[in-house]
């Protein structure tokens, strides 16, 4: 049955779940609540009897020790015209005061102490023996007394009949009272009806109304989801334009709407850069192909007869598929890192030799250049070695592109802020500021038109951005036009707790 119970209750949809749990725990709270307040109907109507005979002892208590006389006119005045029956016993002058309506009860003593040693004792040693009074059909209970020196008793018979009995024994001076008050409890019980089959009549309104606010209070609260689900329909490949709305109170929802949107954007994003990049792409294997094919036609056509027609052919076949396989090898290095599938194996190692084996490199390139190199001291890093040598051989090459023969190439090596920093400086074409902002999105070159001689594929800083970000490193740029441009490579140092165990 409770398995049964779980899967109905799985079944329904979120907004049922929610007037249900609503619903269900404001009535059980109901429920529980009018069921305290029908049971303590009795223990409040007993309450207001035993305060009253509180305060009817209170009275006789304060008139004794203010040097008062007892008598059964005193008493009388002491009553305040309430209805609770009294039996006091002078145990000195062996005298009994009452204010009774007709005989008193068994539970009461009647005649002094003194006379009632050879007698039924019901009240030995100011206590009452429950054995001997259950056996005259009454059942008898010590309550906790509020005041020192009273003794408070709820009586029951078998009658039916209920009383609040408490007993006080007052001494002043020479003289000695034991006062007794107590009262009987209304029969309460056709009260007791009433109020509780109005109080359930009460309960089912409330039920119904309470399930009724909860369905209402469902569907305001799964506005939102039902708003982010009809925009999760309209979306698609094609318009990945759609929002949510996110106006309303800053609360859960509206985080889950902001955060809906945030990961459209994202994906927007992500689809015009792949589209962008497929596009790129296809141009840039577009124009190699052409090339190879017109050659080939070429060869076709004239080259075999022309030996100089088919050397040029030739030439000109094997650049461009050079320039066909680099661009590949690149394409395929950034698919491999948006995957994360190129590992990476950080190490310690002295980054002013790395600078000046990359030196010596270029040194045996056709195209002559200067190279200086300017360090403050040896610098370790901790990050892939032959990582940042392609990063820095990304730089270098395009130096080697954009200044003239004779110019310079500056290497500066120094430690900043926790990094190990190299900055190469050349002094060629520069970039205007437009094209700084760009210089590291996928197959972007800056004045392509003007660069068209140039040869090269866009996706050089692209990788290197993606090294210096894998490496826990940084990369920036500084350039202006026809004044050179400078990049700034930032890696992490050794770790400091580490030199001082080495130390």
């Amino acid at each position: 049955m409770l398995k049964r119970s779980k899967r109905l209750f799985s079944s329904l949809t979120i907004a049922h779940k929610i007037t249900v749990l609503y619903g269900g725990i404001f009535s059980l709270a109901l429920l529980i609540i009018s069921f305290f307040v029908l049971v303590n109907v009795t223990v409040i109507v007993q309450n207001n009897v035993r305060m009253e005979i509180v305060k009817i002892v209170e009275n006789i208590d304060e008139y004794i020790k203010n040097g008062g006389t007892m008598s059964q006119e005193a008493l009388e005045t002491l009553l305040e015209n309430k209805y609770v029956e009294v039996n006091i016993v002078d145990t000195k002058k062996n005298k009994v005061y009452k204010n009774s309506v007709g005989e008193l009860p068994f539970f009461v003593r009647k005649i002094p102490p003194e006379q009632a040693y050879n007698k039924f004792e019901p009240w030995k040693n100011n206590n009452f023996q429950s054995e001997e009074l259950e056996e005259r059909g009454f059942k008898v209970s010590l309550t906790k007394g509020f005041h020192v020196g009273e003794k408070e008793y709820f009586i029951s018979g078998r009658d039916g009949k209920e009383f609040v009995l408490i007993e006080k024994e007052i001494k002043f001076n020479e003289d000695c009272y034991l006062v007794q008050a107590f009262k009987m409890i209304p029969d309460n019980s056709y009260y007791v009806q009433s109020f509780g089959l109005r109080l359930f009549l009460i309960d089912i309104f409330c039920i119904f109304l309470s399930f009724l606010i909860g369905k209402y209070i469902s569907k305001r609260m799964l506005k939102p989801v039902e708003e982010i689900q009809q925009t999760a329909e309209r979306i698609s490949i094609e318009d990945l334009s759609q929002r949510i709305d996110t106006s309303g109170p800053d609360d859960e929802m509206k985080e889950l709407a902001e955060t809906f949107n945030s990961m459209f954007s994202r994906l927007e994003a992500s689809f015009q850069k792949q589209n962008q990049f497929v596009s790129d792409a296809s141009h840039e294997l577009r124009t190699p192909i052409s090339v190879i094919q017109g050659y080939a036609n070429l060869i076709n056509r004239w080259g075999k007869s022309d030996p100089t027609v088919l050397e040029e052919s030739i030439q000109s076949i094997l650049a461009e598929t050079e320039h066909m396989s680099q661009l590949i090898k690149k394409l395929l290095f950034l698919a491999k890192s948006d995957q994360n599938r190129i590992p990476i194996q950080k190490e310690q190692f002295n980054l002013n030799e790395l600078v000046k084996d990359i030196v010596k490199e270029m040194s045996v390139a056709k195209e002559k250049r200067n190279t200086v190199i300017e360090e403050q001291k040896e610098v370790e890093i901790y990050a892939d070695n032959s990582m940042v040598k392609q990063l820095l051989w990304i730089h270098c090459e395009n130096a080697l592109k954009y200044t003239k023969k004779e110019s310079t190439i500056t290497f500066r090596i120094y430690e900043q802020d926790g990094y190990g920093c190299v900055d190469i400086q050349d002094n060629g074409t520069g970039m205007a500021q437009e094209d700084v902002t760009r210089i590291f999105d996928r197959f972007y070159r800056a004045d392509k038109s003007r660069n068209k001689e140039i040869p090269g594929t866009g996706l050089g800083l692209s990788i290197a951005k993606w090294i210096a970000e894998s490496n826990d490193g940084k990369i920036s740029v500084e350039s202006e036009l026809g004044q050179g441009t400078t990049f700034h490579n930032k890696f992490p140092l050794e770790k400091k707790n580490r030199k001082k165990g080495k130390d």
